[in-house]
């Protein structure tokens, strides 16, 4: 330490490092500092580590361009931080420091079409006109950036605004408070983005590149959180997540990640939205899926779900049915990943399905096609009504015809009255038995063998139909 102590004008403190700078030592070190005025240390190089530790700033701090070795304000309390283009070759350090003119009052990010439940939106923001208590735009960390319990309490746009973002080692967020929304759109992270137990009013991270994305075990989240075109290289977890009040929900559409955890505290708020995001292995559970309708999920590729309680297949198909723009293709991937699993009867439990819901957007007459189809043989998928209904039909037509015998054709026949032979010749429509055209039945026993006959029509047209979507596939 030096003799600086107690309060220090702004320009006192900036000739005392750049003094000391000269002087080729390692760290300039000052602590529990007042310091008036602004501090501009913008656009110089210092050959310098600076740690301002415990200290408070009565007026901004300007970085800007600022290239030193390694810079921790610790404990400091700063009205603005202004970082612009900032190069570290180490450690960015702000662990329990508070930046921003101390206003709380929560400013979620929320959607642009809902006036009613925020200020804020996620739009590509004009970032010449933006306004942040602390701004990393275009800044280069060679270390890690240790932002961990730090509080960002501020009337400005964003609580942070670090678009591009460089950093060569980790983001640590643990327990970071922010009132407003965090902006990393298109930040590069060569390791791991924690976040845990943070507290944020929203956070845009569109385009991100990291190996690791936390926001886990207690996170909050009171606005929007955007991980759209995010490249995760291990995993992104929100367990144990809350995507709280009035506008939480997650935007991660076009997202590549290997693995996604979406087991939350409890049910989102708002939207969660997979549309055309790519995972191997999605983890979630069915206790805190989001509302029905606010699931998008048209595009989403994965190829194994998990969840620590075991999801029934009808319960999983209900999942996909909460998005009201599920599709063909959202059923198929979801029976997809039951076959790499081996399991073959979910996949087909799930396509008859997929064929159940689509036919409920077809016309009146394509829906009592289909519900025929559904009834007769399951789309194809459960070839074994088939049989129960020619079975049925078969018992009927015998227990009919045993006491109402037709006579012959020509009043003498030499076949021998067979009642099951001749109800299942009734039903073939096709290759008779030679039952059909030796009786000549009367009365209520022709409306009877006639309806047979449109009964077994009916019964093959599905069973065709249903067979060519099968081996169509």
């Amino acid at each position: 330490m030096t003799s600086l102590s107690g309060t220090v004008d702004a320009a006192v403190l900036e000739a005392a490092l750049t003094a000391r700078d000269d002087e080729g030592e390692r760290t300039l070190a000052y602590e529990g500092l007042r310091i008036t005025g602004t501090l501009r240390l913008d656009r110089r190089r210092l050959g310098t580590a600076v740690a301002l530790v415990g200290c408070v700033f009565e007026g901004p701090v300007d970085l800007t361009e600022l290239s030193l070795p390694s810079l921790d304000l610790s404990g400091s309390v700063l009205p603005a931080l202004h970082a612009d283009r900032l190069t570290v070759d180490g450690d960015l350090r702000l662990v329990r420091a508070r930046v921003g003119d101390g206003v709380t009052e929560p400013r979620p990010m929320t959607d642009p079409s809902d006036s009613a439940t925020g200020q804020r939106v996620p739009r590509r923001l004009q970032e010449g006109a933006a306004t942040g208590a602390l701004r990393l735009a275009d800044a280069r960390i060679g270390g890690n950036l240790v932002i961990e319990q730090l509080l960002l309490a501020d009337s400005d746009a964003w609580s942070l605004l670090a678009p591009r973002l460089a950093v060569e080692g980790s983001v640590h967020g643990r327990e970071l408070t922010a009132n407003g929304a965090l902006y990393l759109r298109d930040a590069r992270v060569t390791h791991a983005v924690n976040l845990h137990a943070a507290d944020v009013g929203g956070l845009d991270a569109t385009g991100i590149t990291c190996t690791g994305f936390y926001a886990d075990w207690g996170f909050r989240s009171t606005g929007q959180v955007l991980l759209r075109a995010a490249e995760v290289g291990g995993v992104v977890t929100f367990h144990d997540a809350v995507l709280d009040g009035p506008a939480g929900s997650l935007l991660s559409s076009r997202l590549r990640v290997p693995r996604l955890r979406l087991d939350l505290r409890r049910p989102p708020v708002g939207r969660v939205v997979l549309q055309d995001a790519a995972v191997d292995v999605l983890v979630d559970a069915e206790s805190t899926w989001p509302a029905p309708g606010a699931l998008s999920l048209e595009g989403f590729t994965y190829q194994r779900l998990e969840s620590e309680r075991l999801v029934e297949v009808r319960s999983r198909i209900a999942w996909l049915t909460r998005d009201p723009r599920a599709g063909a293709r959202a059923f198929e991937q979801l029976a997809r990943s039951y076959e790499n699993g081996g399991d073959e009867r979910s996949a087909r439990t799930v396509r008859h399905a997929r064929e159940r819901h689509l036919s409920r957007n077809d016309r009146l007459a394509g829906r009592i096609w289909g519900l025929l189809q559904d009834m007769l043989f399951g789309y194809g998928y459960a070839p074994h009504r088939a049989l129960l209904w020619l079975l049925a039909l078969v018992a009927a037509g015998s227990v009919w015809f045993a006491t109402h015998r037709p006579p012959p054709v020509g009043g003498d026949s030499k076949r021998a009255w067979d009642p099951v032979l001749y109800s299942l010749d009734l039903l073939i429509p096709v290759a008779g038995l030679g039952h059909r055209g030796a009786w000549d039945p009367a009365g209520a026993s022709k409306a009877v063998a006639v309806l047979m006959v449109v009964f077994g029509w009916v019964l093959a047209t599905a069973v065709i139909a249903g067979a060519r979507r099968v081996l169509s596939r």
